[in-house]
């Protein structure tokens, strides 16, 4: 009888893979969309990346100056102003009300994700037929990593989308010649590159020039990239990147570079920045964990590479993932979505590997070994969030329940198909268990208001019928997060100053963390009794936090 369904499931799958390209195009993107969604309303603003990222793009909104990128009263200048344009947009559609809301920034990431799906499946289907893009396009929606990015407020799953855009324009240049590449597609290839500087500066430039060089050695020739168009195209690029960067360098002179280019960038390059440090070969290592669910089978795309490597599929893949992991690996700086650019290369000759083997043939002992540990993982995975909120006396919730059951449920499914050798059945048990992880940990840990403090001060504040010309201060706790929710824009200030706040405004609403609380209270004539008290987790500090709330009338 099981057996029977996976026949059938494989043949679905399969017959949905050989149909019109739109209806694959539809299916990657509609599986992108349902595994990213769980917890994607419920995880508060995450301190500190994401809460800044859409702080600095709330204000830019409410200031109407979209040149200039600022934090607060400072300069936030790390990265370009494309993510926050991009976030802009829904923001100024759904309008000032739900502007605090966390979940309206992360349109862009989630809609990125699943073009970066879609696109995955495209280059595959180029690359490697349509039955291997039809897999690689879905363990690319399942993919751990992915998944996070789906999930914040941040570059990354933006960035990767319009990575895959020029990639796309490379791979049919590649694979089919200049004669696939006529009319509209050099457009795409230099808009994809432009959108990319704007949204994180050279690292689109980088991944694809990178993957250019790479395949231009091995041909011994750049005359295949003439079709790209490249006086044109460079004129489009130029349109697109150089007005802002040369309106940012008017506005704000070297500061914008100093902090882009020296700090952030160059900055990582030579030491592990807030520390994140860490050696050689430790992408290497996360790749099981970030690559998961889809690393339950890369064995089988590292066997198809190494025995393919003379054929051209395999050859633009391994051009896109060797030199810039390499360089990645050697970078001092290293979080575990930094290689994210090199996943659907990865996606493609992993699906590619699984579907090239002997039919119906079922992994040796080594591989079962492995796929028992990375079950494990997932299990892992699973039981972190719930393990985390009871060391503060909160229990499973019901969102945790359901996603755990989706993960056993995915992982029994993915353990029988992989051993009963089915081509593409796997991918179901893949999805199962990323959207149970996706509930057991995003959902889960949205709902443990512990971790959330800002929320928590949010809800106060909004309880309290202040006056028109109510003023918001916050002493010791400055964290974006409490921007960007916060109704009252807040003074992040020092005990002094909120004293005098206290002292001449006509109310006032204070937030005053533990540390700061003696020297608060001395500096005023009398000493007032809090309203509220909150505790809970500081994720940007990582330490346990205190925060009184006062109020003056």
């Amino acid at each position: 009888m099981i057996k029977t369904t996976l026949t059938r499931i494989d043949a679905a799958l399969s017959r949905l893979a050989l149909a019109r390209r739109g209806w694959g195009v539809v299916f990657v993107a509609l599986l992108s969309l349902m595994l990213s969604l769980p917890g994607f309303f419920d995880l508060p603003a995450v301190d500190r990346d994401e809460s800044r990222f859409s702080q600095a793009t709330k204000q830019m909104v409410e200031t109407g100056d979209y040149i200039d990128i600022r934090l607060g009263d400072q300069t936030r200048y790390k990265k370009p102003v494309g993510i926050y344009w991009l976030q802009s947009i829904p923001v100024r559609i759904v309008g000032p009300e739900l502007a605090r809301e966390i979940w309206v920034y992360r349109l862009p990431a989630l809609t990125g994700a699943m073009l970066a799906s879609v696109l995955t499946y495209l280059i595959a289907a180029t690359l490697v037929g349509p039955k291997p893009a039809l897999l690689a396009g879905g363990l690319m929606a399942a993919t751990l990593v992915l998944g996070a990015e789906a999930r914040q407020a941040k570059t990354d799953a933006a960035l990767l989308a319009s990575i895959l855009a020029a990639q796309y324009v490379l791979a049919r240049l590649w694979m089919q010649g200049g004669d696939a590449i006529r009319k509209t597609w050099p457009w795409l290839f230099w808009a994809g590159l432009g959108a990319s500087m704007l949204i994180k500066g050279p690292i689109g430039v980088m991944v694809v020039g990178l993957t250019a060089a790479g395949l231009s050695v091995l041909r011994r020739d750049l005359r295949w990239l003439l079709p790209l168009r490249f006086g044109p195209g460079l004129a489009l690029f130029a349109v697109i990147v150089l007005p802002w960067y040369v309106l940012i360098t008017l506005k704000a002179g070297s500061a914008f570079w100093a902090e882009s280019l020296g700090q952030d960038m160059l900055g990582k390059v030579t030491e592990g920045q807030e520390g994140h440090g860490a050696p050689p070969g430790t992408y290497l290592l996360l790749a099981w964990v970030t690559f998961w669910p889809a690393a339950l089978i890369l064995p089988f795309g590292i066997a198809y590479a190494w025995r393919e490597k003379l054929t051209p599929a395999v050859q633009f893949c391994l051009a896109w993932i060797v030199p810039f992991w390499l360089i990645f690996e050697i970078v001092a700086t290293k979080l575990p979505h930094y290689t994210l650019p090199t996943y659907p290369a990865l996606a493609v000759l992993t699906a590619a590997g699984w579907l090239a083997r002997p039919q119906n043939s079922r992994p040796g002992w080594p591989h079962a070994v492995l796929i028992a540990v990375l079950l494990l993982i997932g299990a892992a995975l699973t039981i972190v969030p719930v393990a985390a909120s009871l060391t503060i006396s909160i229990g499973p919730s019901l969102i945790w329940a359901l996603g755990a059951v989706l993960v056993l449920l995915g992982g029994l499914a993915s353990w029988y198909a992989l051993r009963a050798g089915q081509g593409m059945v796997p991918l179901i048990g893949m999805a199962l268990m990323s959207a149970g992880l996706g509930f057991a940990f995003y959902g889960h840990l949205g709902q443990v208001q512990y971790l959330w403090p800002a929320k928590q001060l949010a809800r106060i504040e909004a309880d309290q019928q202040m006056c028109d010309e109510a003023v918001l201060a916050s002493i010791g706790y400055h964290e974006p997060s409490l921007q960007l929710q916060s109704r009252l824009r807040p003074v992040l200030t020092h005990a002094p100053q909120a004293a005098e706040i206290a002292r001449t405004a006509d109310c006032a609403l204070i937030y005053v963390a533990a540390p700061e609380r003696d020297a608060f209270l001395d500096a005023l004539p009398d000493a007032p009794a809090a309203i509220a008290v909150v505790e809970g987790m500081n994720l940007g500090t990582g330490r346990e936090q205190m925060i009184e709330v006062y109020r003056f009338d």
